[in-house]
């Protein structure tokens, strides 16, 4: 069986690991540009330099003709592996003594670890996903599953889409009903680290993503810093500027040092008793592509730094803001069918602060925006239009049946009795599951009952649900 050469199995083993860099469902573009978009350059360029390093010959030197082949072989491993120096063409290299020839300003030792420093990179833009993941979920609302059954292919079938659209409906009330219960009861799961408890709030979702957003732009600003210590660009601060800075001015690499392709090595070769000491002009074709990677990294780390700033700001302003929150629910109640919405109106003001405010909370808003923007306006406004008809309809049943409205109450978490009567927690949680799946023929059915059950005395009287 014929041997695959060895860059198609590099190709090969890349291409592998694309399926454990797929992006996620519960981001926006700027996040994408980070764990995605970054992540494959990095790796990519650093399997296109390992393959000319470790395949190619990343290093020709020129040796005295009296170097024998073997030892020309191994003159140029010795300066690979080892730190070359760089001296302007106009200087020789004898001037030059020992001390001021591996100094900080000549000294090049950057280029063998190019590989492994563009794969650290990528860990680095890789890790703030992770921390996302992790704890996007901890609060109850699955917001990755969410936005995976807004954005399923089969939602153009209204059935389908109906069907969703109701088990999206229930899930989020789900957590919003958990959420409220935990405030209300004032339930400490962790009473050591109290800290541990904001997971269980209404805004731990939003607070972890700003956060996730922070750590972002903290981790493009150091790879600022990690160029310049890696690189060992000490003339200018900021890399990519001093670089274009050089260029602008015609300043090629034989006189600022920057990835230069020629340098010096210094090698010692011994011969029975004697020490022989050469310095020998080695060619570096491997800074020719070295270059042009770290400049268009520099200024491609400068974009994604505007832009996640920019993003940042934008979802704080939108989340801590609860304006914009109302203004967001306001927009697609009136693209949905509810009948007498009027955006101007004080009674629908009033409805929509109180449908923001106290049933969705911030986390609610926050997961509604990203079903909007990755599954479209459409489906975002028949899953707001579903949830506000839940919550208005116990509204209304309330009004209308004290009793009704009582069991609606206790799904709802807000009956302050029931909590008082072992007895009547069992109750509590049968009204739950009714009223769930049948609140309208709960409302048929009291009316049927209502001449029997007030022949039970108050003691014995049990809601038939």
């Amino acid at each position: 069986m014929r041997q695959l050469p060895a860059t198609m199995v590099m190709i090969e083993s890349f291409l592998g690991m694309a399926r454990y860099l797929s992006p996620r469902q519960d981001d926006d573009a700027i996040d994408r540009m980070h764990y995605l978009v970054t992540t494959n350059i990095l790796l990519a360029l650093s399997v296109l330099i390992s393959w000319k390093q470790f395949g190619g010959h990343p290093i020709e030197c020129m040796f005295p003709s009296k170097f024998p082949g073997s030892w020309e072989q191994y003159a140029e491993s010795y300066c690979w592996s080892e730190n070359t120096y760089f001296v302007e063409p106009t200087k020789h290299v004898e001037m030059l003594k020992d001390n001021e020839r591996y100094t900080p300003e000549r000294q090049l030792s950057y280029y063998q670890w190019v590989p492994f420093f563009l794969i650290l990179q990528a860990v680095f833009f890789r890790a703030p996903s992770y921390l996302w993941k992790h704890f996007s979920n901890h609060s109850g609302l699955r917001i990755h599953e969410i936005v995976e059954k807004a954005k399923d292919a089969s939602n153009v079938d209204d059935e389908v889409k109906t069907k969703n659209i109701l088990i999206l409906s229930k899930h989020i009330q789900k957590a919003m009903r958990f959420q409220r219960r935990m405030l209300k009861k004032k339930v400490i799961v962790h009473k050591t680290f109290t800290c541990l408890n904001y997971q269980y709030s209404s805004g731990f979702i939003t607070s972890i993503y700003i956060f996730t957003k922070m750590v972002y732009l903290i981790n493009v600003a150091l790879q600022f810093w990690l160029l310049n210590f890696f690189l060992g660009t000490n003339r200018h601060n900021w890399h990519g500027f001093g670089v274009l800075h050089d260029l602008m001015k015609g300043r090629e690499w034989e006189s600022s040092g920057y990835f230069p392709r020629s340098a010096i090595c210094d090698l010692e070769v011994r011969q029975v008793a004697n020490i022989q000491r050469y310095s020998v002009q080695c060619v570096l074709v491997i800074n020719l592509f070295n270059q042009y990677i770290f400049v268009l990294l520099w200024f491609w780390y400068l974009f994604l730094t505007a832009a996640t700033l920019l993003s940042l700001l934008q979802w704080f302003i939108l989340m801590a803001l609860p304006c914009f929150s109302r203004w967001f629910v306001t927009q697609h109640m009136e693209l949905s069918s509810v009948t007498g919405f009027d955006p101007f109106s004080k009674k629908s003001t009033r409805e929509v602060s109180k449908f923001v405010h106290e049933y969705l909370h911030r986390d609610g808003v926050f997961v509604l925006r990203m079903v909007c923007a990755h599954a479209g306006v459409i489906f975002a406004t028949d899953l707001i239009h579903s949830l506000w008809r839940t919550y208005y309809g116990i509204e209304a049943q309330i009004l209308e049946s004290p009793e009704v409205g009582n069991k609606a109450l206790i799904s709802l978490g807000t009956y302050d009795g029931i909590r008082k009567r072992k007895s009547e927690k069992s109750i509590e949680e049968h009204a739950i599951g009714d009223l769930k799946t049948n609140l309208v023929n709960k409302l048929s059915e009291e009316e049927s009952s209502e001449d029997e059950n007030d022949n039970l005395k108050p003691e014995t009287r049990k809601f038939d649900l």
